[in-house]
């Protein structure tokens, strides 16, 4: 995957990103997601341009959304967008790591919400981000909850397909596998999950060895990366089943053949700040993004 550094994410076209908003599936799970906590007061992180999750959040029960915008540009479109609900919102310019605990904290927040998934879990910098507002606010329920990123190996592509939509199932040579997890509301004042998982800060570091029993002999050109997110209880996108404007993602290597058909893979992520880095170990051979 290219690197991208948070910098870059803040130049999003707003544009680009109203197609964000016309993702039914998307809008669809997060509206689920936030009517089931009627929450009076909400903290959203990231709210871009056109504010739709501020405005899902008071169709659903929120007397008062506080948003975080990093692109001051997004930001002063934003307060136009919701400028009809008054004093119901407060549209705040900055990255939400940089401002004063207090500003966040104004209004009390009872939910945080933040649409900052990618092609996987932690490429636009979520866990950090949330790590950081639950550490100073926390804790809070969370929307989504949890956000995963699945694996598999897949053959030799001839064409340059990085972002990706229905992927053909053909090309996997096996099934996926779990190589990141990030429970957004586990948190280091509450004791760790019954599956031994740390806390959200704890999480920020991820190493993953994982073993694919693919057909022997069968020649291995790249991996597909993909997200799952649980938005509320039972209420799960995955971006590989599900048609959404959340891409798949081809990851380009160069080819090899499985003689024995047991492919290795290790995964390295460190998504201790916005600007996450990976080390992906497929075989024989080795990406990074730093």
């Amino acid at each position: 995957m290219p690197h991208e550094p948070a910098r870059m994410r803040t130049s999003y076209s707003s544009d680009f990103l109203y197609t964000l908003t016309t993702d039914e599936l998307r809008m669809d799970g997060f509206r689920r997601a936030m009517a089931t906590h009627r929450a009076k007061r909400v903290l959203e992180i990231g709210c871009g341009p056109w504010a739709p999750l501020v405005k899902l959040s008071l169709e659903a029960s929120a007397e008062h959304v506080t948003a975080v915008e990093a692109s001051p540009a997004h930001a002063q479109m934003a307060r136009k967008q919701v400028a009809h609900y008054g004093d119901r919102v407060q549209i705040l310019s900055g990255r939400s790591m940089s401002l004063p605990t207090e500003l966040l904290a104004e209004q009390e927040p009872e939910l945080l919400v933040a649409e900052l998934l990618g092609y996987t879990a932690s490429k636009e910098g979520a866990p950090a981000i949330l790590a950081d507002v639950q550490h100073r606010l926390g804790p809070l329920p969370t929307v989504p909850k949890r956000a995963s990123s699945y694996l598999a190996p897949a053959q030799t592509l001839e064409v340059g397909l990085y972002d990706s939509r229905n992927f053909p199932e053909d090309l996997h040579l096996a099934e996926g596998q779990l190589w990141e997890d990030y429970d957004f509301e586990c948190l280091e004042k509450q004791k760790p999950q019954a599956n031994n998982e740390g806390s959200l800060q704890e999480q920020l570091q991820q190493r993953k060895r994982l073993t694919f029993q693919v057909p022997v002999g069968s020649e291995v050109g790249g991996t597909l990366l993909w997200m799952q997110t649980e938005l509320s209880d039972s209420n799960v996108i995955d971006t590989r089943r599900d048609f959404t404007s959340w891409n798949q993602y081809y990851l380009h290597l160069e080819p090899q053949v499985v003689e024995d058909g047991q492919l290795e893979v290790c995964t390295a992520v460190d998504a201790r700040t916005e600007d996450v880095t990976y080390e992906f170990q497929v075989g024989q051979r080795k990406f990074s993004v730093v």
